[in-house]
């Protein structure tokens, strides 16, 4: 079944009531203030771009799924639904390990294992997920800690 259509239609509709919700924010703020309009707008505008991307194009991921529906007739779940369950499983791990080890253990784990479910077998190389791993944690803390000198969780145990 092909979903990029009406799926890419739904985001442009939904982006553009954001964009008219978020226009209608009044707030005095400084000169140099963006202020509360600047982050619901760059979301929705990506929303929209996206949602045009989809109409636009045609996706061979609509062709790869099809192969993998036909290829797992005979199980119970195709590979997609199996993968989709996986990673909600690991958000679900991520938010335990977040509050038990904190984010410098939990996040480089937690981006190998979304690395391994995403990349497939065929793909997979375990230096490349542990760099990842380090990339991301090392950019969100330079973003997080340093620039924006916010607090990055810290686990009950660690």
């Amino acid at each position: 079944m092909n979903t990029e259509k009406p799926l890419g239609a739904g985001l442009i509709a939904f982006a553009i009531a954001g964009i008219l919700v978020t226009m209608q924010i009044s707030v005095r703020t400084f000169n140099d203030d963006p202020g509360p309009r600047l982050f619901p707008l760059l979301g929705f505008s990506i929303l929209l771009f996206c949602g045009l991307g989809m109409l636009l194009t045609r996706s061979k991921i609509s062709d790869v799924l099809r192969e993998e529906e036909e290829a797992a007739a005979g199980t119970d779940q195709t590979p997609a639904a199996r993968r989709g369950a996986i990673m909600f499983g690991l958000l679900v791990a991520y938010s335990l390990a977040l509050w038990l080890l904190g984010y410098y253990i939990a996040t480089p784990l937690m981006v190998y294992a979304f690395y391994h479910t995403i990349a497939g077998a065929e793909r997979r190389v375990w230096w490349r997920g542990a760099l990842y791993g380090l990339a991301v944690t090392g950019g969100v803390h330079l973003v997080f800690s340093e620039l924006l000198n916010t607090l990055l969780p810290s686990g009950i145990l660690f």
